[in-house]
């Protein structure tokens, strides 16, 4: 199990934060603007509460690699960094993915 997530969520809701923004941009109904803006402050604030709970503030890696690769990077540095003994690590692993398979 690994404790790197993907911050989609994070991207996700700046995207529907900026569509709602654009929507509400030429609005002139009064009660549509402020359910809109109701709706954007909402989204905000789950996004705030989401970033509060890690217990560290999210990372950006900037570098070579498709998400998946990173994580299994990271996780494989971690390994060494914990104790773990890395050939073990990588039987888990490869027994993992063979249940996974079958």
């Amino acid at each position: 199990m690994s404790n790197f997530l993907p911050a989609g969520i994070i991207k996700d809701t700046i995207i529907d934060i900026y569509e709602k923004s654009l929507e509400l941009k030429n609005e002139r109904d009064l009660l549509r603007l402020k359910q809109g803006i109701t709706e954007i402050e909402n989204m905000a604030l789950d996004l705030a509460i989401f970033l509060e709970k890690l217990s560290c503030d999210p990372l950006i890696y900037t570098g070579f690699g498709n998400t998946e690769e990173v994580i299994k990077r990271l996780d494989w540095a971690l390994t060494f960094s914990e104790e773990i003994d890395p050939v073990e690590f990588l039987k888990y692993n490869l027994e993992k993915g063979n249940r996974n398979i079958k």
